[in-house]
């Protein structure tokens, strides 16, 4: 599996290290994009839907707005299996002298990422709370890689800039530095473990793909019920690559994400309708493809419709999805 940022990675290697594939015959093996990580190729963003259409790759982790255009231009080949969370999970973290985002007015805020499922759920967050974004300097930073949350942080502590949008845990690991967390409305965005598949493929392997979303569902449930357990992998794996070491903000990770994922990884309305107006609805050449094109539950329907999941949790009442707020 291709995943396109290290901060899918919390689930991410989880699922890898939990021993939960093993148990539907295979063994996973994850490569993050736009990252230099030991043990894997080089791999830029540009390169993530090639690899995935060549069989390089069987499954990916994002690839969020590109598959819009590949099917306005004839190729009907990506599709969306799943998806894992259905809200945006960044933090805004700033110096003492923003209270509200009224206060960045005249500031500059680092966003590690131009993607718009970041970028501009930012920017619709902030003018929802209040900020007048033509008086905000956005330093959107082109760089990235594994440490680009923490990098962030440092830029508000040596006065570089006035706030940062951040995934978790950084946003406590700032906060112990003195820097504050400023509340943003929730926001509904499909984001991080999106299930894109080629579809071809995913056709001659049927049953695999089934078992591949089954030993999704059983990692979100590990992650979810096995704290320690999951808290150990994380140390172990993402921790020293973001650039955290204290057992609070692994805690923090874990129990964040415990909460966000959904343990029926099906996609919301709304957060595909989010993330479709964030970027494809504004495209005049793709913009006539519509937001549910490329999706196919499918297959995630056939091993909900077994129990698998609700016998998971004791019941359907325990296996629904986190509320989902329906400000976009």
């Amino acid at each position: 599996m291709l995943c396109s940022d290290i901060s899918h990675m919390a689930l991410g290697y989880v699922w890898r290290d939990s021993g939960v594939t093993q148990k539907h015959g295979f063994d996973l093996v994850t490569h993050i994009a736009n990252s230099d990580v030991p043990g894997q190729p080089r791999i830029e963003m540009n390169e993530r839907g090639p690899k995935v259409l060549s069989g390089e790759y069987d499954f990916m982790s994002g690839l969020h707005h590109d598959t819009y255009a590949y099917r306005s231009r004839g190729d009907k080949r990506f599709v969306y299996l799943a998806q894992a969370q259905n809200d945006w999970d960044d933090r805004l973290i700033a110096d003492d002298s923003v209270r509200t985002p009224a206060d960045l007015s005249g500031r500059t805020v680092v966003v590690s990422t131009s993607a718009p499922c970041v970028y501009g759920n930012l920017r619709r967050a902030l003018e929802i709370a209040g900020a007048d974004l033509d008086t905000i300097t956005f330093d959107v930073w082109r760089e990235q890689g594994t440490g680009v949350a923490r990098r962030a942080v440092e830029a508000v502590l040596n006065g570089d800039a006035a706030a940062a949008a951040v995934d978790v845990p950084f946003d406590q690991f700032g906060e112990k530095r003195g820097l504050r967390i400023v509340d943003l409305p929730p926001m509904p965005v499909i984001h991080n473990t999106t299930i894109c598949a080629n579809r071809e493929w995913v056709k001659v392997n049927e049953e695999l793909t089934r078992d591949f979303l089954r030993s999704m569902i059983e990692a979100i449930h590990f992650l979810k019920t096995r704290p320690d357990e999951s808290c150990a992998i994380l140390e172990a794996t993402i921790a020293p690559l973001i650039g955290i070491e204290d057992a609070d903000d692994i805690a923090h990770l874990r129990a964040y994400w415990a909460q966000a994922l959904s343990p029926k990884p099906y996609p919301h309305p709304l957060a595909i309708w989010n993330v479709y107006q964030l970027d494809t609805l504004h495209h005049a050449e793709s913009n006539f493809i519509g937001p549910l094109e490329i999706w196919d539950t499918g297959y995630l329907r056939d091993i909900d419709d077994t129990d698998f999941i609700d016998n998971l949790y004791g019941g359907a009442r325990n296996a629904a999805a986190p509320a989902v707020a329906a400000v976009i």
